[in-house]
């Protein structure tokens, strides 16, 4: 619109009085949330695609609020449900705008990205399990928002959301389309950097792993996000806590998807594994997850496993970990590649920046194993070992032939890519996930046991003390 110009004027005009007329939803409110005169949040609906019902929800407090307007816009809030008069059953709402499929020919398609489809399979596959209770976000309502209009009621998504506003000329496959999915979850948890003590971190990874590992198996899942951010904890009575995994937007249902390639990156760049990083050919495992693992226990015993330890952070020692927070995922691949490639360059760049604090050293050597158990285990040859390619080996002068040697741009041929997979670690390793997985968890589970004991120990020693 041109104000110098008078259709432009008039044009200005006839937006402003068509603004005057239009519904709340119209003007971009969501009329399934309903604010307090100061704007805070006071009541959510959650729409249950499974049963069908609307469930409504009072805010007690925002938990998490989106950082910036574009995304996946996530926000979480602890609510309670508004038939429950003891308010007692808490609940976190979590509102995301999540990549989705859309719908064709009028008929609902197959979304493999659905976290709601997922949470519920989950929550399915698992109940009863009560060694996994609790360790694992529960889904207890979701699904698409439904907007009502008038006497038409409509999924809440991109398209129905800018509707007119779309110009003809963009088809629907090119344009980026996501759903508004809204979700009531259990438990209530804290972050992961609640944790009072070393030794409650190695509880709470090992229960995130456990939990981890069962979805994997029983329910065909991959998490695919493992980060700081996606382990959080409940503490429990006697100074314990439990490990709580949460966040499935980047998961996948394995038994419907193919995860022989990577068309996308999904994880935080100083989490993410390194094949993650590089998109690379090498199919996506438990052991990708299980890197990230072994990257988050570095982050924090360089940083903090707490708050109350920052104070002693030393950015200028974490030199090299401070690369995996760069811009470009190859070049955070390659700093991780690189330093990871040996045992000697990992204990000397990696594990010596570790804070030098009560129950640092057991998480240096509990990451010590893990990183052996990944990436140099005994179980396997060399050829799984370490993180880089291994060289082609030279032909001796007698297996050249003149024609060889004079023929440019020889194809690549079948036996040659088979040659170069046998030498690249990852996917020697990828072929073994599952047992891998398995010696990584039995390491883990170990620690956890020994952990509980020292926090045993300690609570007696706190009750016995005088007051």
């Amino acid at each position: 619109m041109d104000v110098m110009e008078p259709n432009g004027r008039k044009e200005i005009v006839a937006l402003l009085v068509n603004m005057a007329y239009c519904e709340e939803d119209q003007l971009g409110y969501d009329p399934t949330i309903r604010l307090y005169e100061d704007g805070g949040v006071k009541e959510i609906d959650v729409y249950d695609q499974e049963s069908r019902k609307t469930h409504t929800y009072q805010c007690i407090e925002p938990i998490m609020l989106a950082t910036r307007n574009f995304g996946r816009h996530t926000r979480c809030f602890l609510c309670v449900d508004c038939r429950d008069k003891s308010g007692e059953k808490k609940v976190v709402v979590k509102d995301a705008w999540a990549y989705a499929t859309r719908k064709k020919d009028g008929n609902s398609t197959v979304d493999v990205r659905d976290e709601v489809v997922i949470m519920r399979k989950i929550r399915d596959k698992l109940a009863g399990n009560k060694e996994l209770e609790g360790k694992c976000a529960t889904l207890v309502h979701g699904g698409v928002v439904q907007i009502i209009k008038g006497d038409i009621v409509e999924e809440d998504n991109t398209d129905t959301a800018f509707g007119m506003l779309l110009p003809p000329s963009l088809s629907s496959e090119k344009r980026e389309f996501r759903a508004h999915r809204r979700m009531a979850m259990t438990p209530d948890c804290v972050p992961l950097q609640n944790v009072d003590h070393v030794d409650q971190l190695i509880v709470a990874a090992a229960d995130i792993m456990n939990v981890h590992t069962a979805i994997a198996k029983t329910c065909n899942i991959l998490h695919r996000d493992i980060s700081v951010n996606n382990m959080l904890i409940t503490k429990l009575p006697e100074n314990k806590v439990r490990g709580v995994l949460i966040d499935f937007d980047c998961a996948k249902d394995i038994s419907k998807v193919d995860c022989k390639t990577r068309p996308e990156r999904t994880g935080t760049y100083p989490y993410m594994s390194i094949n993650n990083l590089l998109m690379s050919n090498v199919k996506h495992t438990q052991l990708d997850d299980w890197e990230s693992l072994i990257y988050v226990l570095c982050w924090l015993g360089t940083t903090d496993v707490n708050p109350a330890d920052e104070e002693r952070y030393d950015r200028a020692k974490r030199r090299e970990i401070n690369k995996w927070q760069g811009t470009e995922p190859e070049d955070v691949a390659t700093s991780k590649r690189d330093k990871l490639s040996t045992a000697d360059l990992f204990v000397s760049d990696i594990l010596a920046k570790f804070l030098k604090l009560p129950g640092y050293s057991r998480l240096r050597a509990l990451v010590g194993v893990l990183y052996m158990k990944m990436f140099f285990n005994e179980s396997h040859s060399s050829c799984f070992h370490g993180t880089i390619t291994k060289a082609k080996p030279l032909l001796n002068e007698e297996e050249h032939s003149d024609e060889e040697t004079s023929s440019p741009d020889l194809p690549v041929d079948q036996d040659e890519e088979q040659d170069e997979d046998a030498r690249n670690p990852f996917k020697r390793r990828a072929d073994y996930a599952e047992n891998i997985a398995d010696d990584l968890l039995k390491a883990l589970l170990k620690e956890r046991e020994k952990a509980l004991g020292r926090i045993r120990k300690r609570y007696e020693k706190e009750m016995e003390a005088p007051l």
